[in-house]
């Protein structure tokens, strides 16, 4: 009888121990054998299913977009006011990202790694423009209610993105002294105080 395929259940597991053991510890100071210890695994068994801790950071990265993305997808069916979905999701990204800000970096190390490797390039530009497609949409729908003016969604959603990079990139550089939430706060209300200008 062949043995059942359990290699999701401990990627899934491996993924989550590492999420937790980066968010109380400095990435540089997190070994592989910390993470196999409290995953229940031999190192051996952890380098089976991830070969580095850069490839582990890679896809929890990964891993947090998506599940953006599916909160996106989400909020675009439902019918509250486009300008406070966006601000739900601005808050619910950065709440998230605050114990993955310290793997930023290594993730955008790993992207450039991988950016030879034409099967994780087109993961990664996959994940990229679904997540923009997601802003897109809800700016097209308070465009098209009139509750925005009138803009190219393409353009909008790439300056929320923008900001929300730029703040990340801020945070990692300065964590003691920026307020990431409350910056990220400030920032989504002036994007879409500028969108809803017309109707003030």
């Amino acid at each position: 009888m062949p043995r059942p395929d359990v290699s999701d259940k401990r990627k899934a597991k491996i993924l989550k121990v590492a999420r937790d053991i980066f968010a109380r510890k400095p990435l540089k100071d997190v070994k592989m054998q910390d993470i196999a210890r409290k995953a229940g695994l031999s190192v051996g068994g952890v380098y089976w299913y991830f070969k580095s801790k850069d490839e582990i950071v890679g896809a929890l990265l990964l891993q947090n977009a998506e599940e953006n993305i599916a909160v996106l997808k989400t909020l675009s069916e439902t019918d509250a006011p486009a300008a406070a979905r966006l601000m739900t999701f601005f808050e619910r990204v950065m709440a998230s990202s605050e114990d993955l800000a310290e793997l930023y970096l290594t993730g955008a190390k790993y992207q450039s790694m991988t950016s030879h490797d034409p099967q994780a390039r087109a993961v990664m530009e996959h994940v990229g423009a679904d997540f923009q497609s997601g802003i897109e949409t809800i700016i097209e729908q308070g465009v098209a209610r009139g509750e925005f003016i009138q803009v190219n969604a393409q353009d909008a959603a790439t300056a929320l993105i923008g900001a929300y990079e730029g703040l990340m990139l801020l945070w990692v550089m300065s964590p003691q002294t920026m307020r990431l939430k409350e910056s990220a706060q400030v920032a989504a209300q002036l994007l879409l105080a500028g969108l809803t200008a017309s109707r003030h």
